[in-house]
C-alpha cells in the first residue's frame, strides 16, 4: 500500500498537470464556463428528479407497507374461519356418509319386505277397480253429452220458434211503414203549397227586419268594445297597484336578505381566515414533520447503503412493529383474554414477516465446532444475538443488555451441564436444578425446593431455552409458501404454520454432522431465528416479555442486566429420535447478583464495533420513521379535514357572494318595476273615467236600436207567426218522410235477415236429433259393460280380503319398511343439502384466505422492488452529488491555478545570496500576493516565477523540475506555510480527495464481522 506522502504527491502532481492544461487556451473560458453552468444545471435537475422519484418510491413503499400490515392483521381471523368451516364441513360430510348407510340399510329392508309380499291379489283389485272407473267413466261420458245434446236441441227448437216469430213481425212493421210514407207523401204536399204563399207575404217584411237587426248589432257591438276597453284599463290600474305593492314588498324583503347575507359573508371571511390560519400551522407541522421524516429516512436509507456497500458487512437489524407494541402496552397488567391472544397473535405476524434473516456468504465456510467452541466464536455468536435483542430493547425503551465475561461462564456452565445430564429439554423444559445449583456457584439468586432443601426442579430465574433440531432452521416465509404451493399442502397448515416450521437447511459433510460442526453463517440464522422465535411467537409471549423485560418481567427493565448466549448439542437423541442443538439465552439482572467478587459485574465484553454507529443509525432513524409516519398521516388527515373546511367556506363565501350579488340585481329591478307602475298608476285612472263616459252614451244608443226593432217584430207581429208556423210543419213533414223512408229500409233487412235465421236454426235442430239418437245407443251399451265390471270387483276384493286377514304379519313388515324408508330418504336429503352448503361456506372461508395470502405476496413483491427501487436511488444520487461536488471541487482548484498566475511581463530567474530575492521589486510584490514558491534542495534555494506569453500560463523550466524532483522523493513534500503554493496545491488536493470519500488517505480500515 502506497505511503500518504506519496499518494499526496502524486495528486499534487496530476493537479499542478491539469492547472497547466488549462491555462493553455483562455479564450474560449467564457463559453467554457456557460457549458460548465449548462452541465451543472441539468446534473441538478437530474438530481431533483431522482430525488422525486425516491420520495414519491417512498410513500409508494409506506402505502404498501401499510396495505401488507392491513392484511396481515385480517390472516387470523381468515384462518380461523376456514377452520371452522373446514370442521363444520367435516361433520356434515360425516353426517351425510351416515345418513347414506341408515338409508342402504332402509332399502335392504324395504326391498325384503317387499320380496315376502304378494301383490297379484292387490294388483286384481286395482285392475278390476281401474275397469269399474273406466265403465263408470263412460256412462258418465255418454250420459254428460246427452245432457249437453237435450239442451242443445232445446235451444235449437226454441231458436226455430223465435226465429219464426222474428220473421212474421218484421214483415207486418215493413207493410205498416209502407203505408205510413204513401200517408205523409199527401201531407207534404200540401204544407209545401201553404209555405209558398205565406213566403210571397213574408219577404219584403224581412229585408227591413234585417236591416233593424244589422243596427241593433251595431250598437251592441260598439258598447261591448268600449266595456271591454274599460275592464282592460281598470285591470291594468289594478295590476299597477298590485304591481307596485309586490314590488315594495320584494323591495323590503331583497334588503333584509342582503343584510342577512351581507352578515353571513363577513361571519364566513372570518371563520375562512381562522382555519387557513389552523391549516397554516398544522401544515408548518406536517411539513415540519414530514421534513424530519424524510432526513430519518435519507439518514437510514444512507446508513444501510453504507452497511450495504460491502458484500461481505452483512447487517441484520430486527423491528418492533409500532402495533405490536401498542397491543402490549393495551395488555400490560390485565387478564389475557381471548383477545388478547388474537391480538398478540396479529401483531406478531406482522413482526415475523417484517424480519428476516440476511445471509453472509463469506461465514458460510467459517466452521465451529460446537462440542468445543472457540472463545473468539462465543463472543461472535454473543455479540451478534446480543445486539439483536438489543435492537429490540432500544425501540420499546427499555435499557439493553451488557454482554459480561462472567455472564459468558455461567451461561457455558449451564450448557455443559445439560450436556452432562443428557437432558431432554424438547420433553422436559429447562433443567432448573443444575441451574440454580450453577447459580450457587456464581454467586447469585437461587431456589430450593420447600420440600427437601434440594435446588429447585420447578423455577428459574435466568434462562430463555430455544431447542432446535441440530442443522435445521426456519426458511424464508417466501419459500415456505412457495414450496407448500408447488409441492402440495396435504395437511392444510396455515401461513403462520408454515412460517414456524422448520426445515432441514445443513449443507455440510455427513462426517460434520457427526462430529456436530456447522457453518458461522447458519448458527447466527438460528440465533436470529430464535430471538425472533421470543419476540414473535404465535401463541404464547412469556418468553418476549422476558427478553424484553416487559409485563411479568418490567422489574428488569431499567438497570444492568448482564446478559451470555451459550450452545449445546445433546449427545443421543431426543425422545422423539431426533439430535438436539439447545440455545441459552441467559440474562442476570444486578439485583440478582449476591456476590460480585464471584461474579464480576465490571467485565463487560463492549458490543461495538465499527459498524456500530452506522447500526445505531439505522435502527435509531427506522424506529423514528416508524414514530414519524403515523404522526404525519395524522396531521395529513387533520389539514384534509380542514381544507375541506376551507372548501366548504370558500364554496359558502362564493355562494353568498353571488347570493349578494343576485339579491343587489333582485332589489334594483324591484325599485324598476314599482317605478314603472307608479307611472302607470298616476295615468290610468283617467282613462278609466273617460271610458266610463263614454259607456253611458253608448249603452243609451244600444236601448234605442233594440227598442225600434222590438216594435217593427210587433208591428208584423200575425205575417211572422204565419211564416213560421208554415216553415215548422213543412220541415217536420218533411223530417218524417225522410225518417219513413229508412225505416222502411231497415224492415226490408230485417226481414232477409230473419228468413236466413229461421233456415239455419232448422238445419241445426234436425243435426242435433241425430246425435242424439246416437248417444243413447252408446249409453245403453256403457251401462252393460259398468255392470260387469262391478261383478269382477267384487270378486276381486273378496280374494284380497281373504289374502290380507292370512298375510297379516307380512304386511305389516311391508308398511313398516316403507314407512322407515321415507324417514331415511327424508333424513339423506337433509345430511346432503347440509352438506353442500357446508363445503359450500368452506370453499368461501378458503377462498378468502387464499385472496389475502396473495394480496399479501403481491405487496411484499411489491415491497422489495419498492426497497430495491429505493436503493438504487439512493445510490445514484449520492454518486451524482459527490460527482457534482468533486466537479465544483475541480472548479476551485482550476480557478486558485489561474490566480498564481503572474502579471504579463519576461521571465525573470535570480539566484544569489538572499534567499527568496527577485530583481524586479514589482514583480516580487506582485508574486507575493499570490504566494512564492520555494524549495531548498542540495544547499540551492530556487526562486519559481511563472512564465505569462501570449495570455496563455504555463509552469517554467524551473517548476517543472521542481515537480519531477518532488514526485521523485517520498519525504519531499514541502511544508514551508500558507504563503508556499505547493501547500495551496497540497491542499486543493486534499479537497479532492475528500471528495471521492477518500479522507485522510489512511490504511484500509479493518472490516467487522457481525
Amino acid at each position: 500500500m502506497k505511503s500518504k506522502n506519496s499518494k499526496l504527491m502524486y495528486v499534487s502532481a496530476a493537479v499542478l498537470a491539469a492547472g497547466a492544461v488549462a491555462g493553455v487556451n483562455t479564450q474560449n473560458a467564457h463559453a467554457a464556463e456557460v457549458q460548465k453552468q449548462a452541465d451543472k444545471n441539468e446534473a441538478q435537475k437530474t438530481i431533483d428528479q431522482n430525488q422525486k422519484d425516491l420520495t414519491q418510491t417512498q410513500d409508494q413503499l409506506n402505502k404498501a407497507q401499510a396495505d401488507r400490515d392491513d392484511t396481515v392483521r385480517k390472516i387470523p381471523d381468515a384462518q380461523a374461519n376456514v377452520l371452522t368451516a373446514d370442521s363444520n364441513n367435516q361433520s356434515a360430510q360425516s353426517g351425510l356418509a351416515n345418513a347414506q348407510d341408515q338409508l342402504k340399510t332402509a332399502q335392504v329392508a324395504q326391498a325384503k319386505a317387499q320380496a315376502n309380499y304378494d301383490a297379484s291379489y292387490e294388483n286384481n283389485v286395482k285392475s278390476a277397480q281401474n275397469d269399474v272407473n273406466k265403465a263408470n267413466a263412460d256412462v258418465q261420458s255418454a250420459q254428460e253429452q246427452i245432457n249437453v245434446q237435450n239442451t242443445k236441441q232445446a235451444e235449437a227448437l226454441s231458436n226455430q220458434k223465435g226465429q219464426e216469430a222474428a220473421l212474421k213481425t218484421n214483415t207486418e212493421t215493413l207493410n205498416k211503414t209502407n203505408e205510413e210514407i204513401s200517408k205523409t207523401r199527401g201531407q207534404v204536399e200540401q204544407a209545401q203549397k201553404t209555405y209558398d204563399d205565406v213566403n210571397k207575404e213574408y219577404q219584403p217584411v224581412k229585408a227591413e227586419l234585417d236591416k233593424q237587426a244589422k243596427e241593433a248589432q251595431a250598437a251592441q257591438k260598439a258598447a261591448h268594445e268600449n266595456a271591454k276597453e274599460l275592464t282592460q284599463a281598470q285591470n291594468e290600474l289594478k295590476a299597477a297597484q298590485d304591481t307596485a305593492n309586490k314590488a315594495a314588498e320584494t323591495i323590503n324583503n331583497a334588503q333584509a336578505k342582503l343584510n342577512s347575507d351581507t352578515n353571513a359573508l363577513n361571519g364566513a371571511k372570518s371563520e375562512l381566515s381562522n382555519k387557513q390560519k389552523q391549516a397554516s400551522d398544522l401544515t408548518s407541522q406536517r411539513d415540519q414533520v414530514a421534513k424530519d421524516l424524510q432526513a430519518a429516512q435519507n439518514k437510514m436509507n444512507t446508513a444501510k447503503a453504507e452497511l450495504d456497500a460491502d458484500k461481505d458487512a452483512v447487517v441484520n437489524t430486527m423491528v418492533m412493529p409500532q402495533v405490536y407494541k401498542d397491543t402490549v402496552k393495551k395488555w400490560t397488567g390485565k387478564e389475557h383474554t381471548n383477545d388478547y391472544y388474537k391480538e398478540m397473535e396479529a401483531a406478531s405476524w406482522i413482526g415475523w414477516t417484517q424480519n428476516e434473516y440476511k445471509h453472509n456468504e463469506a461465514e458460510k465456510n467459517h466452521m465451529v465446532d460446537l462440542k468445543h467452541m472457540s472463545r473468539a466464536d462465543q463472543i461472535e455468536l454473543n455479540k451478534f444475538g446480543i445486539d439483536l435483542i438489543n435492537q429490540l430493547r432500544t425501540q420499546i425503551g427499555v435499557d439493553p443488555w451488557t454482554f459480561n465475561e462472567s455472564a459468558l461462564d455461567f451461561a457455558n456452565a449451564i450448557a455443559d451441564r445439560y450436556v452432562k445430564d443428557d437432558w431432554d429439554s424438547d420433553k422436559d423444559g429447562h433443567d432448573s436444578a443444575a441451574i440454580n445449583e450453577l447459580a450457587h456457584q456464581y454467586g447469585l439468586h437461587y431456589t430450593v425446593s420447600r420440600k427437601d432443601g434440594t435446588y429447585s426442579k420447578d423455577s428459574q430465574y435466568y434462562e430463555n431455552l430455544m431447542t432446535d433440531l441440530f442443522g435445521w432452521t426456519e426458511i424464508p416465509f417466501k419459500q415456505a409458501k412457495a414450496n407448500a404451493d408447488k409441492f402440495g399442502n396435504p395437511y392444510n397448515y396455515s401461513d403462520q404454520q408454515l412460517a414456524y416450521d422448520m426445515n432441514n437447511t445443513y449443507s455440510h459433510s455427513q462426517d460434520d454432522y457427526n462430529n456436530r460442526l456447522d457453518d458461522m453463517d447458519h448458527l447466527k440464522n438460528q440465533v436470529y431465528n430464535a430471538v425472533k422465535r421470543f419476540a414473535f411467537n404465535y401463541n404464547e409471549w412469556l418468553h418476549a416479555y422476558g427478553i424484553l423485560s416487559q409485563d411479568f418481567f418490567d422489574y428488569s427493565a431499567k438497570g444492568k442486566n448482564y446478559a451470555a448466549i451459550s450452545f449445546s448439542v445433546k449427545p443421543t437423541p431426543n425422545h422423539w429420535g431426533d439430535d438436539d442443538l439447545q440455545l441459552h439465552f441467559i440474562n442476570v439482572h444486578e439485583s440478582m447478583v449476591l456476590d460480585p467478587k464471584v461474579f464480576n459485574v465490571n467485565a463487560n465484553i463492549p458490543l461495538t464495533d465499527d459498524k456500530s454507529e452506522l447500526k445505531k443509525q439505522y435502527t435509531d432513524n427506522l424506529v423514528l420513521v416508524n414514530t414519524l409516519t403515523p404522526k404525519k398521516a395524522n396531521l395529513d388527515n387533520q389539514i384534509n379535514g380542514l381544507t375541506n373546511d376551507i372548501k366548504g367556506l370558500n364554496t359558502r363565501i362564493s355562494d353568498l357572494t353571488k347570493s349578494i350579488s343576485d339579491t343587489n340585481k333582485t332589489l334594483a329591478d324591484a325599485k324598476a318595476t314599482k317605478e314603472d307602475a307608479d307611472k302607470k298608476i298616476a295615468v290610468l285612472p283617467g282613462r278609466v273615467q273617460e271610458l266610463k263616459d263614454k259607456q253611458a252614451s253608448l249603452d243609451k244608443a244600444q236601448s234605442k236600436a233594440e227598442a225600434d226593432l222590438a216594435t217593427y217584430q210587433a208591428k208584423n207581429k200575425d205575417l211572422l207567426a204565419q211564416f213560421n208556423a208554415a216553415k215548422s210543419n213543412l220541415d217536420k213533414l218533411t223530417a218524417k218522410l225522410n225518417d219513413l223512408n229508412g225505416a222502411k229500409s231497415k224492415a226490408e233487412s230485417a226481414v232477409a235477415e230473419s228468413k236466413a235465421n229461421l233456415a239455419k236454426a232448422t238445419s241445426e235442430l234436425s243435426a242435433i236429433s241425430s246425435r242424439l239418437d246416437e248417444l243413447k245407443a252408446k249409453l245403453s251399451t256403457a251401462k252393460t259393460t259398468k255392470e260387469e265390471a262391478d261383478a269382477n270387483l267384487a270378486k276381486a276384493k273378496a280374494a284380497y280380503d281373504e289374502y290380507v286377514s292370512t298375510h297379516k304379519d307380512v304386511i305389516d313388515n311391508l308398511n313398516k319398511a316403507n314407512s322407515e324408508l321415507a324417514d331415511k330418504t327424508k333424513a339423506y336429503n337433509e345430511a346432503k343439502e347440509d352438506a353442500a352448503k357446508t363445503d359450500k361456506e368452506y370453499q368461501a372461508a378458503q377462498d378468502e384466505l387464499t385472496k389475502l395470502n396473495n394480496h399479501i405476496e403481491d405487496l411484499s413483491t411489491a415491497i422489495t422492488n419498492y426497497e430495491s427501487k429505493i436503493k438504487q436511488l439512493n445510490t445514484t444520487i449520492n454518486k451524482q452529488k459527490a460527482d457534482q461536488k468533486r466537479a465544483a471541487l475541480d472548479a476551485q482548484i482550476n480557478k486558485a491555478l489561474d490566480n498564481v498566475s503572474a502579471p504579463n511581463q519576461a521571465a525573470n530567474t535570480s539566484t544569489g545570496a538572499q534567499a527568496g530575492t527577485s530583481s524586479s521589486v514589482g514583480l516580487v510584490r506582485t508574486v507575493d500576493s499570490v504566494g512564492t514558491v520555494s524549495t531548498t534542495q542540495s544547499s540551492k534555494v530556487l526562486t519559481n516565477t511563472i512564465v505569462r506569453s501570449n495570455n496563455a500560463s504555463v509552469l517554467s523550466p524551473q517548476t517543472k523540475k521542481l515537480v519531477a524532483q518532488a514526485n521523485a522523493s517520498k519525504n519531499s513534500l514541502p511544508q514551508t506555510g500558507a504563503n508556499d503554493k505547493l501547500s495551496v496545491f497540497a491542499a486543493l488536493a486534499g479537497l479532492s480527495l475528500a471528495s471521492l470519500g477518500l479522507g485522510s488517505l489512511v490504511g484500509d480500515k479493518k472490516r467487522k464481522r457481525n
